[in-house]
């Protein structure tokens, strides 16, 4: 099998379609309560260069926070990027329709 990719049980097709699944992070997580804007706002001025002032790094609040070996949840301050086992997807905003006009 060198240069192949391996296919399903027994060198057969695939069984099942690989998943599309967003990263289970905290900022794709029901749970999660992101920072202020104007506090991200701020930091990524600083990460880009555009403000001298120091800043650290914005952190939201999740009061369901889920770790490995514990049983129980607790409320914890993350990052956008942090991960727990108690990840929800948000649900995707709605669509908005009309508003718009077409010059013809």
């Amino acid at each position: 099998m060198t240069g192949q990719t391996k296919r399903g049980h027994n060198d057969g097709p695939p069984l099942d379609e690989p998943v599309d699944r967003p990263p289970g992070r905290c900022k794709h997580c029901i749970h999660w309560d992101p920072p202020p804007e104007n506090k991200q706002r701020a930091y990524e001025w600083f990460r880009l260069g555009l403000s001298r002032r120091r800043v650290k790094r914005p952190s939201g609040t999740c009061g369901r926070v889920l770790l490995a070996g514990r049983k129980s949840t607790v409320f914890s301050a993350t990052s956008a990027e942090f991960g727990c086992l108690n990840f929800e997807t948000k649900p995707l905003a709605a669509r908005t329709t009309g508003g718009g006009f077409v010059t013809i």
